[in-house]
C-alpha cells in the first residue's frame, strides 16, 4: 500500500512501481490528505501497467501459436501475416497509427513538397491519383499493410491501359519511393512494389519538330496575345512550357533571359539565352509576369488547347518521318524545333546544350533533327560520276 512522508514541506509518495520495485515520487502536495490521494493514484497506475505487462506474453504467445497453426495448414498468406504483425504492433506499441494506402500516399506527397519542384509535386500527385484509381476504392482505403505485390502489378497494368508505358512506369517509381518511406517509418515491413517489373516501353512515341512555316501559322492563329508570346518564346528560347509561363521582368538582363529551369532547380543550374528581335518586340514594355492569365491554369490545360490550336491552324499533330516512322507533335516539340534550327545553322553541340540546359549529349540528340544539315554534308562528297 502506498504511503507518504514529508520533506522540506512537501509530501512524497512511496509505492511499488510497474517493475515491482518500491520507489518514491514527489506528489507536489503540501497537505497530507491531498498527498495520500495522489500516492494512491500513482500506485493504481503502476498496478494497471503491471497488469498489461503480464498480459503481453500471453497475447504474443497466442498470436505466434495462430501463425504456426496456419502455416502448418497452408493458410498463412502474406496478407494474413501482415494482419498478425499488425496485432503484435498494437500490443507492443499501443499508440501505433495505421494508415490506408491513399492516406499514406497523400502524406508522402506533402512530405516531398519542401524538397522538390512544383512540377515534381504535380507528377507525384498524378501518380497517386492514377494508382489509387487503379487499385480501386476498397484496396486504396484498406490498411497499407494489406497491400500485396499482386495488387501493385495489377494496378500498373490498368494504368498502362490508360496512359503510355513510360508514364505508368514513372508512377511505379514514385509508388516504390512512397512505400520505401513507409517501411522506414515502420508502417509496413516490406515494399510491395519493389519486385514489380516496369511495363515494356515499346509504345514510346517518336517526336518531330515543327517547321518555321508551321510555327508562323500557329502564332497567327493563336487565341490571344499571351498565346502568341507563349509560342514565340518557346520556339525562340527552347524553354519548356512551365518555364516560359513563369517568366517575368526579373528574368531579363539586358537582351538575355536568365533562368533556372524547373527541371534544374535542385541542381541549381542556370542558363542564359540571348533574346531574338521578335521576342524583344513582343516583351516591349511589359512589367511583372509576362503571362499573368495563362499562368493561372495548368500546363495540361494548355497542352489540350495547343492541340486544338494545331487543328485550327492546319498543322498536323502526326507526321510521317523518312522510313515510314510515325511521329507525334505537341507544344514540347517547339523545343525540338529550337534545337534542330540551331543544328541546321551549324551551331556546335556544346553551345546548343548550354542554351537548352541538356546535361547529356544522348538526351540532347533526341531533340536534334539534322535533315537539312545531313543533306548539305552529303553534297560535300567527291563527284564519282562515270560514263556508265
Amino acid at each position: 500500500m502506498a504511503t507518504v512522508y514529508q520533506r522540506n514541506g512537501v509530501y512524497y509518495a512511496k509505492f511499488v512501481n510497474e517493475h515491482g520495485k518500491r520507489t518514491s515520487r514527489n506528489t507536489g502536495m503540501s497537505r497530507k490528505r491531498d498527498a495520500q490521494r495522489e500516492a494512491a493514484r500513482f500506485e493504481s497506475e503502476a498496478l494497471e501497467l503491471r497488469r498489461k505487462a503480464s498480459d503481453l506474453p500471453r497475447a504474443y504467445a497466442a498470436i505466434l501459436e495462430t501463425a504456426v497453426r496456419e502455416a502448418n495448414t497452408g493458410d498463412l498468406t502474406l496478407a494474413r501475416s501482415e494482419e498478425l504483425l499488425r496485432r503484435l504492433r498494437s500490443y507492443a506499441i499501443p499508440d501505433f497509427r495505421e494508415v490506408s494506402v491513399d492516406e499514406w500516399l497523400g502524406e508522402w506527397v506533402e512530405a516531398q513538397r519542401p524538397h522538390v519542384s512544383d512540377s515534381s509535386i504535380r507528377t507525384y500527385s498524378d501518380a497517386r491519383r492514377r494508382m489509387t484509381k487503379a487499385l480501386g476504392k476498397i484496396k486504396s482505403n484498406a490498411p497499407l499493410t494489406e497491400l500485396t505485390t499482386a495488387d501493385v502489378r495489377t494496378a500498373l497494368g490498368k494504368i498502362g491501359e490508360k496512359v503510355k508505358a513510360a508514364t505508368a512506369n514513372m508512377d511505379l517509381r514514385a509508388f516504390r519511393r512512397a512505400l520505401e518511406a513507409a517501411c522506414g517509418e515502420g508502417f509496413i515491413t516490406t515494399n510491395a512494389a519493389k519486385t514489380v517489373r516496369p511495363l515494356p516501353t515499346t509504345d514510346s512515341t517518336e517526336r518531330a519538330p515543327f517547321t518555321a512555316e508551321e510555327v508562323v501559322k500557329l502564332i497567327r492563329e493563336a487565341y490571344n496575345d499571351e498565346w502568341r508570346g507563349l509560342i514565340l518564346m518557346a520556339a525562340h528560347t527552347g524553354l519548356r512550357m512551365g518555364d516560359v509561363l513563369s517568366l517575368k521582368t526579373d528574368n531579363i538582363e539586358g537582351d538575355d533571359i536568365v533562368i533556372r529551369p524547373i527541371k534544374s532547380k535542385r541542381s541549381r543550374s542556370t542558363i542564359r539565352i540571348p533574346l531574338t528581335p521578335p521576342v524583344i518586340g513582343w516583351i516591349g514594355d511589359r512589367k511583372g509576369r509576362f503571362f499573368p492569365e495563362l499562368s493561372k491554369k495548368t500546363t495540361s490545360t494548355h497542352s489540350t488547347n495547343f492541340t486544338r490550336l494545331m487543328n485550327k491552324a492546319g498543322v498536323a499533330r502526326e507526321v510521317t518521318l523518312p522510313g515510314g516512322i510515325k511521329a507525334s507533335r505537341s507544344f514540347h516539340c517547339l523545343r525540338h524545333s529550337f534545337t534542330s534550327w540551331l543544328a541546321e545553322a551549324d551551331v556546335p553541340s556544346d553551345v546548343r546544350r548550354k542554351l537548352t540546359g541538356h546535361k547529356s549529349a544522348g538526351m540532347h540528340d533526341l531533340y536534334t533533327h539534322h535533315d537539312e544539315s545531313l543533306r548539305r554534308a552529303v553534297r560535300e562528297l567527291p563527284n564519282l560520276e562515270t560514263d556508265f
